[in-house]
């Protein structure tokens, strides 16, 4: 392929493309001939994109995560709206994210795969890690302890990402929605 046709796709396009095929096949299970296929490129186009290969494809999948969660949940989560209302924005998004439950979750199609290279796996690892302390730090503003706060968090993150699971494998998404609700009550019971 020549120059020119390289250039025609861009990265970031590739790496929105990556995203899709990273958050359904994990690291492991995207072949090649499946990158290759997602984004239309053949494997010289592929490695000008990403010289480190696939660990670098999936370094920059993990960076365009973090900077969608960034956006669009942890920036809105640090706002100066009242908690409930920061807290509905985070779960409506995350619904949206997980099309109701539908969709896998990026961080746990990555975080199962054998081969993954430190690096990637610490970014991944970020992207909950960075959620967990945005939305204890959202509920110890609105005067919830620090430790209780972090454990809300976390226990939020758990039963979204659980439900994202069971949702998935038994193809009822109504445990995905139930779950988001619990999470919102926990999240919101008084101190």
């Amino acid at each position: 392929m020549t120059t020119a046709a390289r250039s025609s796709h861009s990265r970031d396009e590739i790496v929105r493309k990556l995203f899709d095929l990273f958050r359904h096949r994990g690291f492991e299970g995207a072949a090649l001939s499946d990158i290759s296929e997602a984004t239309g490129l053949g494997r010289s186009s592929l490695y000008y994109h990403f010289p480190g290969g696939k660990d670098e494809m999936v370094s920059a999948v993990a960076d365009f995560a973090h900077s969608q969660i960034e956006a669009n949940i942890l920036a809105p989560l640090a706002g100066d709206a009242p908690l409930a209302e920061r807290v509905d924005a985070m779960l409506q998004t995350t619904s949206e994210m997980y099309d109701c439950g539908r969709e896998p979750c990026l961080v746990a199609s990555l975080m199962v795969s054998p081969g993954l290279a430190p690096e990637s796996a610490g970014k991944v690892q970020a992207i909950l890690n960075d959620w967990i302390a945005a939305l204890a730090a959202a509920l110890e503003g609105a005067g919830i302890p620090a430790a209780e706060a972090k454990r809300r968090a976390t226990a939020a993150l758990i039963d979204i990402q659980g439900a994202l699971l069971v949702a998935r494998a038994s193809g009822d998404t109504g445990v995905f929605t139930d779950a988001m609700e619990t999470a919102r009550r926990n999240l919101l019971a008084p101190a």
